[in-house]
């Protein structure tokens, strides 16, 4: 069971992940939500990465953070990469 400082630790690693992914792993592509989107896609997909049980790794108060650092990285990626727009292009003349 997962203690507050569990939960604290998987949301601000989502939310980090969240930001730096939103910005930078998915080139020419705008973020669904932009970057509100991207911190909520990292949250959720830390908390859910934390959920997953086992004793393996680095964990926090009972949360599996690197699951949750995996989850949270791959959940934002998809999420930008299968629900993103194609940024437009400028072309400068």
């Amino acid at each position: 069971m997962m203690g507050v400082l569990g939960w604290v630790g998987a949301i601000v690693a989502g939310l980090i992940l969240g930001g730096l992914i939103g910005q930078y792993a998915v080139p020419g592509r705008q973020f669904p939500g932009g970057l509100a989107g991207a911190l909520a896609s990292g949250a959720i997909g830390g908390v859910l990465g934390a959920l997953i049980p086992g004793n393996w790794g680095w964990t926090l108060d009972g949360a599996n953070m690197v699951a949750a650092i995996l989850v949270a990285a791959v959940l934002t990626w998809v999420v930008g990469f299968a629900g993103g727009k194609l940024a437009a292009r400028n072309k400068s003349s």
